[in-house]
């Protein structure tokens, strides 16, 4: 997968207001640090070249101007230099790509899951974009719940075979792989499908499995266990009893 259209200053522009942006969070910094006059005066770029390549970036969805003169960096934006770092783009170094699998965790709401987690979850997707032929600059997943359909083969919702290892036999990745993100497909697939909340208070994702127009059985695909937390498959006797119940009622 190869990031197009882009050239050295955009990607300078848009790791600078990253930096920037949590510079300015860490040291609740009065200073314009989302201006680009500060981001010319800190990168060297002149004041020109910075206004016509943001004019770029914002076309490109990467970058939003907030007032005149000013600019933050879009989740589109932040999951681009972690797919280029992901990709060995030898531009992004391992600091940018920390703190933008920070930035992701806060705009996805993954703040509970570790960046291990959230890099696992990020290379799957990775997989996903190359697998479709699809650069991060031709998709907007400026939400989690969006980018999980990239990483779901086809008929999931038969709930036949383990979604684990439909994941890793579609990606080519192996089943350890998925599993290291295992919980966070779990909330990306409650926050994109329809749930069901059941009567303990966790929360699932159910589908039917069978021949409908016999007898089909509920399986859960993803749920969030009071108790267990977010998973897969889940084999809770207790959620998949609430569940029959609900169905038979």
């Amino acid at each position: 997968m190869s990031i197009y259209y882009l050239d050295n200053y955009h990607i300078l522009i848009l790791q600078a207001l990253l930096l920037h942006l949590i510079k300015g969070k860490v040291r609740r910094c009065s200073r314009n640090l989302d201006s680009l006059y500060y981001v010319s005066m800190s990168t060297g770029m002149s004041i020109a070249t910075a206004y016509r390549k943001a004019l770029d970036l914002m076309n490109l969805g990467l970058i939003e101007r907030v007032s005149k003169g000013h600019y933050v960096i879009t989740t589109k934006g932040v999951l681009l230099l972690a797919m280029m770092y992901l990709s060995n783009g030898g531009s992004i170094n391992k600091d940018v790509f920390e703190l933008a699998i920070d930035k992701l965790r806060e705009d996805w709401d993954l703040e509970e899951f570790d960046r291990n987690e959230v890099i696992s979850y990020l290379k799957l997707l990775y997989k996903g974009f190359s697998k479709l032929g699809l650069s991060p600059l031709n998709v907007n997943v400026n939400l989690l719940g969006k980018s999980v359909y990239y990483v779901l083969p086809d008929g999931i919702n038969n709930g036949r075979i383990s979604l684990i290892h439909s994941i890793a036999d579609y990606l080519g990745v192996s089943v350890d792989e998925v599993r290291q993100a295992e919980r966070v497909i779990a909330k990306a697939l409650l926050d994109y499908l329809p749930s069901v909340r059941l009567r303990d208070g966790c929360r699932a994702v159910v589908v039917l499995a069978g021949d409908q127009s016999i007898r089909a059985s509920p399986v859960i695909l993803a749920i969030k266990c009071r108790i267990r937390g977010y998973s897969l498959n889940s084999d809770c006797p207790v959620a998949l009893s609430l569940i029959h119940k609900a169905f038979n009622e």
